[in-house]
C-alpha cells in the first residue's frame, strides 16, 4: 500500500488518535508502541508533531479526520488497526472506539462503498 500524505496538521491529528487508541484500555502493550513507533518512522513524524499530536484534544482529532479526503480517512483507519492488531488481543474498548472514529468520519460508509463495488 503506498503512503499516503498529510499535513503536519494532519498527522497531528492521527497521532492523537493514535495515542487514544493506545490508551483507551489502560494499558500500553509493548508491541502497539513497537507499531505506534513504526507508524511514526513510515510517516515521518517529527518530535514538534508528535508533540502537537499529543497535546491535540481526540475530538479535536476527529473533527480534523472529518475534514480529510477519503483517501486520508481509510488510511487513518487502517492505522487504527495496525495500532489495534499490534498486540493480538481483542479489547472491546478498542472496538468501540474504532467504531465510533469510523461512523462520526464516514469510514463506515466508505468502506462498505468500497466492498459494494467489489
Amino acid at each position: 500500500m503506498k503512503t499516503v500524505q498529510f499535513s503536519a496538521m494532519q498527522k497531528a491529528a492521527v497521532i492523537s488518535l493514535l495515542i487514544e487508541m493506545i490508551n483507551i484500555d489502560g494499558e500500553v502493550d509493548p508491541r502497539e508502541r513497537e507499531e505506534f513507533d513504526a507508524i511514526c518512522a513510515e510517516y515521518a513524524i517529527d518530535e514538534e508533531t508528535y508533540r502537537m499530536g499529543r497535546s491535540l484534544n481526540c475530538l479535536v482529532a476527529l473533527d480534523m479526520m472529518r475534514m480529510m479526503s477519503d483517501r486520508q480517512k481509510i488510511a487513518t483507519a487502517f492505522l487504527l488497526t495496525r495500532v489495534i492488531d499490534a498486540d493480538a488481543c481483542d479489547d472491546d474498548r478498542e472496538i468501540m472506539l474504532f467504531n465510533i472514529i469510523c461512523r462520526e468520519t464516514g469510514v463506515d460508509l466508505l468502506i462498505n462503498a468500497k466492498e459494494d463495488q467489489g
